[in-house]
């Protein structure tokens, strides 16, 4: 209908005419693109609200995990901090409780700690990393990165060549299957059968008398250490990363 009423125009040679619908024209397309750009402004802000509040869940529940791993940590250095003065003749000889003895035998136990937040892998495979617009939350994203690269690379190290002191130094540990006492919770029950668990028992004084076992000892010690510190480390991010999400996310609520 345009093109035949602008067609007229120019065989009337209205030019004033002419030049009005091709105003209208240029102002019709400039207006549809912009709209068509506010629309896709629009979505891209709603998927990064949405992208938002999916990493702030899940970097709530990953903070939930390292607590729970460093409660772990904790309480595996504390009792071996306890026996290490007994270990190394710096205190009275006395025998091993069994938690103490079963601490010693598992020293060489590292679990990989959580890291995943499958929501940031989703982003990067799918090429949406440009959506997050604030630079904090996107330079937070990329050290997360490669602080989890880092931590990953550092467990296949330390996991590399473990020390089994029980099976290393049989005579120093020793695997007993003994019945669970009445009224008491398996500790150690893989396998052991009904009513039965597995209680590692220490013969304290000929550690104590073994370089060699020590020495491997510290060393599982090293690597309890350090991992415990990728953790805390990774949770301390976190925390930080918390933070920059529910600020952007409220901002964005009260600008609604």
């Amino acid at each position: 209908m345009l093109l035949r009423r602008v067609t007229l125009h120019v065989r009337d040679q209205n030019w004033t005419a002419v030049l009005i619908d091709f105003v209208i024209v240029v102002v019709g397309v400039f207006v549809g693109l912009q709209v068509q750009d506010w629309n896709e402004f629009r979505k891209d802000r709603i998927e990064e609200q949405q992208l938002l509040g999916r990493l702030l869940e899940e970097a709530v529940l990953l903070i939930d995990a390292h607590d729970q791993e460093l409660r772990q940590f904790r309480f595996r250095a504390d009792v071996l901090i306890g026996v290490n003065p007994i270990l190394f003749s710096q205190a009275p000889l006395r025998a091993f409780t069994a938690p103490e003895c079963l601490q010693i035998t598992f020293s060489h136990v590292q679990r990989r700690a959580s890291d995943e937040l499958p929501v940031l892998d989703e982003i990067l495979e799918t090429g949406r990393f440009s959506l997050l617009k604030d630079p904090r939350i996107t330079d937070n994203l990329r050290t997360y990165l490669l602080r989890r690269e880092r931590s990953r690379a550092h467990y296949d190290e330390v996991v590399n060549e473990l020390f089994r002191l029980h099976s290393r130094y049989p005579r120093l540990i020793s695997i007993r299957r003994l019945p669970v006492p009445a009224g008491s919770t398996a500790v150690w029950e893989a396998l052991a059968g009904d009513g039965y668990q597995w209680v590692s028992e220490c013969s304290v004084e000929e550690m104590r008398a073994n370089t060699a076992f020590l020495n491997e000892y510290v060393d599982n010690l090293s690597r309890i250490k350090s991992m415990g510190a990728h953790i805390a480390e990774r949770r301390d991010h976190l925390i930080e990363l918390k933070q920059l999400l529910n600020s952007a996310l409220h901002g964005s609520l009260r600008s609604e």
